[in-house]
């Protein structure tokens, strides 16, 4: 990461009207490379800052501002369009629907500010015989195909464990945004962008070659557990200390110098094991070899053995692993925010990392309304009569 304090994005400004965290992680991108990111919250939070301040908000929200705002209200969506007016992207992630029923949706965003760029996060779309029905991350997930393929052959399906539907979609998000900003510049667009992502479409994005494979031959991808056709020998194992460890050899040249580790280096002329199709086939014997063989070993011996015959593999690693690694500590993968509602906490860097003007920790995640004097005030002139009255009507 640079020293420097130059911001990658500076110039552009973002309006963050998402909810929970596929539309907050879209602007907590932008906002890591140095655009300004103006979150809207309501104003019924204003005096739960300490409640609603977090180890999670503060780092969804981290290098954002904060303003007060009710959009229910007509007064609200009104200033709301206002904010848009001055702003290059505007982001949102409620319901279909429901910016349209409060006054702001496409046609009035884009009367506000023609050039703006429109991104909507939902479960289905805004469109579609789908569009109105409630989801959620796991939905996206199960929609998108992910979970079908997640899990033992004999078990039922399984959740993987992370929120990929909101990440994938707020990591798209940025994307788009980014791409609509440089389209806008360089070909003097002067039409609103809509962006309309999906949890679903996120998820199957991801499927690789599964949609051309059934297209083409019908294959229907099944749950396998860890076991992949196209990388045999390839499982976690046990150590003899009780640590779970992946280890991969994906072709012959990789699969000799496991065998020669293993201190068989005959096995890749067993007709069983002397080329692709065959370990597949005699998977489940091959990989109880390997995992008698780890079983051996304390983990630290087995990675120092692993390294020297340069087989491919990585510990399976809990959170409290992550934290103790040299490497990941030397690359700073993690960093340290001094929150002043609940003190220092640790979270993920600014990803990814850059050459110049990389992204960074600029200020910690603001409490609910705390930019209110400096957006409304010093960015759309109100003046502080107009916004004690805002106030008072519970507007912002």
């Amino acid at each position: 990461m640079t020293s420097g304090h130059e911001r990658l994005l500076s110039g552009l400004r973002i309006i963050d009207a998402g909810q929970v965290l596929a539309g907050p992680f879209t602007s907590t991108l932008l906002a890591d490379m140095g655009a300004e990111v103006i979150r809207v919250e309501l104003p019924q939070l204003k005096g739960q800052t300490a409640a609603l301040q977090n180890s999670s908000r503060a780092g969804l929200q981290r290098n954002k501002k904060s303003v007060s705002l009710d959009l229910r209200k007509p007064e609200g969506a009104e200033l709301f369009k206002k904010l848009v007016a001055t702003a290059d992207a505007v982001v949102e992630n409620f319901s279909p629907g429901t910016m349209e029923r409060w006054g702001i949706g496409e046609q009035e965003i884009a009367q506000a500010n023609p050039r703006i760029i429109f991104v909507r996060i939902s479960g289905f779309g805004q469109t579609g015989p789908y569009r109105d029905r409630t989801s959620y991350d796991r939905i996206g997930q199960a929609i998108g195909g992910m979970i079908y393929v997640t899990g033992e052959a004999d078990q039922p399906p399984v959740h993987p464990g992370y929120m990929m539907g909101d990440f994938a979609s707020g990591t798209y998000g940025a994307l788009a945004i980014l791409a609509a900003v440089y389209h806008r510049d360089h070909e003097d667009c002067q039409e609103t962008q809509v962006v309309d992502l999906s949890l679903y479409e996120s998820i199957l994005s991801y499927s690789g070659p599964m949609a051309a494979e059934y297209s083409r031959s019908g294959i229907v991808r099944e749950r396998a557990g860890n076991v992949r056709s196209w990388s045999i020998p390839g499982d976690q194992f046990l150590t003899k200390d009780g640590k779970w460890v992946l280890i991969l050899a994906l072709n012959p040249q990789i699969f000799q110098r496991l065998c020669d580790a293993m201190e068989i280096p005959d096995l890749p002329l067993d007709p069983k094991f002397d080329n692709h199709e065959n370990r597949f086939a005699n998977e489940k014997e091959l990989h109880g070899m390997i995992r008698e063989w780890v079983s051996e070993f304390d983990s630290k011996e087995l990675y120092d053995l692993l390294d020297e015959f340069r087989v491919p593999y990585g510990p399976v690693y809990s959170i409290a692993d992550i934290f103790a690694d040299p490497h990941i500590a030397e690359r700073q993968d993690l960093v340290q925010i001094d929150d002043p509602h609940v003190g220092p906490v640790t979270v993920p860097a600014p990803y990814p990392r850059l050459s110049h003007a990389a992204g960074r920790i600029y200020n910690p995640a603001p409490g609910v309304g705390d930019d209110n004097d400096e957006i409304y005030g010093q960015l759309l002139g109100m003046s502080e009569q107009e916004r004690d009255q805002l106030a008072e009507a519970g507007i912002i």
